[in-house]
């Protein structure tokens, strides 16, 4: 595999209830090498944002577990820990489908309007700076039905209709991974959040959006610095922390 460090150490279990909750309890009694991936073929308790359930046919998606140490970084800038990994699954995901991949703010991965992939990254902080950070992947893949309590999915199967090979997809995914991560590491923060901003789904597109239970129109223009999204609405500039607003699809 050609990458430095990421993927070299793997741990691959048949069964886990999240691959974040198993990386964070080997952090609190060693320190892995850095890059070191929790592979599963099935979770049984996945967990994406805020609580969130991930769903996951066993044995049919990617679901990993990233260990990573960013004490470069200021806790403050964070939010640019979370552009690199979805910048880079979103380059992954183009490259395996040869199709357009978006990243739905902020950092849930889309073709079209169906939600094909999610990043859960979890930081401990020491001091001002990162010590540590568990990034949650999952894609879906070679699933072909869905439960219907799951809004808006979709797999590389059903874009493509080709089935894929699970090693050959974490052998990839790992070269998108550091190639990102090494950006982050020299501080290219302008060229990530570029890069993040103009792969945004609905970038500079009127939509509807819902605040509670009040729908609003506007325009998504960007992300600040703390990681909220900027959305002009009636001539002003709206920011929202994540589950301020949702979209409506």
């Amino acid at each position: 595999m050609d990458t430095l460090f990421i993927g070299k150490n793997r741990i691959e279990l048949q069964s886990v209830d999240s691959t974040n909750n198993h990386a964070k309890k080997l952090l609190v009694n060693e320190r892995p090498v850095e890059g070191t991936i929790i592979l599963a073929h099935e979770q049984h308790s996945g967990r994406g944002q805020m609580g969130n359930v991930w769903k996951a046919e066993p044995g049919k998606n990617l679901t990993l577990s990233v260990i990573l140490y960013p004490d470069f970084l200021d806790a403050d800038k964070q939010f640019f820990l979370n552009m690199a990994l979805s910048l880079a699954v979103k380059d992954f995901c183009e490259s395996v489908l040869a199709a357009e991949i978006e990243i739905k703010w902020p950092n849930d991965i889309y073709h079209h309007d169906n939600k094909l992939g999610g990043i859960l990254i979890e930081n401990t902080i020491s001091g001002t700076r990162i010590s540590s950070s568990v990034v949650g992947i999952g894609i879906n893949v070679n699933q072909k039905t869905f439960d219907p309590s799951i809004p808006n999915p979709v797999s590389l199967f059903q874009i493509s209709n080709l089935e894929y090979k699970m090693e050959t997809l974490v052998d990839l995914l790992c070269t998108f991974i550091e190639k990102y991560y090494l950006q982050l590491r020299q501080l290219h923060f302008n060229f990530l959040d570029k890069g993040y901003t103009v792969a945004l789904y609905r970038y500079q597109q009127t939509h509807e959006f819902k605040k509670g239970k009040q729908l609003f129109r506007g325009e998504i223009n960007g992300v600040a610095k703390d990681g909220k999204l900027i959305i002009h609405s009636n001539g002003k500039e709206l920011r929202f922390a994540f589950k301020e607003v949702d979209f409506v699809i």
